[in-house]
């Protein structure tokens, strides 16, 4: 009964742990790159993002599926899983499930980026595969770090099981939906 208790009381601990460290604000550099969030921005404010045309109607290209041969595999600093001894929350999603395929939303990756939950659409989410913004591998360090820190861009649900993530400097991450709770890191 009281290992019970312990390990409930434990869980619920690193789960607020978790969410606090993914409310935080965020660092940018001061030599962020043109059209991402500048040192001067207020904390909060969102990058203004918007599909082709005036983002009331979906676009024929958003709302198809993506063709995984145009992705590549994530380098391994973005697929890491926590083991059963590393320090981890297990979370289900908060989010609502009203987004409309095709119609592109500004979303912000939290204090870890691909590493905090990606909530979206009442799901959690999967990133599986990505591409640079020339549609190579995403590989060099400014890509990474984009994409393992807060960052602004857009997110489009392109069917019921995928979603795209683009950030402002043009990488695009597919996501698939993951059913029920998932595990992440406490992120530091």
């Amino acid at each position: 009964m009281y290992a019970r208790y312990v390990r409930s009381t434990l869980g619920l601990l690193l789960g607020v742990m978790l969410l606090a460290s993914c409310n935080a604000a965020p660092t940018v550099p001061a030599d962020s790159p043109p059209g991402s969030p500048s040192a001067a921005s207020p904390p909060g404010s969102s990058l203004a993002v918007s599909p082709p045309g005036d983002g009331s109607s979906p676009s024929p290209e958003a709302s198809r599926p993506a063709d995984p041969s145009a992705f590549h595999p994530l380098p391994p600093d973005l697929r890491l899983v926590p083991g059963r001894r590393d320090p981890s929350a297990s979370l289900t999603a908060t989010s609502v499930a009203d987004a409309v395929p095709g119609i592109a939303q500004p979303f912000r990756l939290e204090h870890c980026g691909l590493a905090s939950p990606f909530d979206f659409d009442g799901s959690l989410w999967d990133p599986v595969a990505g591409r640079d913004a020339e549609g190579e591998a995403i590989d060099s360090e400014e890509e990474i770090g984009e994409l393992i820190n807060p960052t602004e861009g857009e997110v489009v649900l392109l069917d019921a099981g995928q979603v795209q993530f683009r950030t402002a400097a043009g990488s695009i991450i597919l996501l698939t939906r993951h059913v029920g709770a998932k595990t992440y890191f406490l992120c530091s």
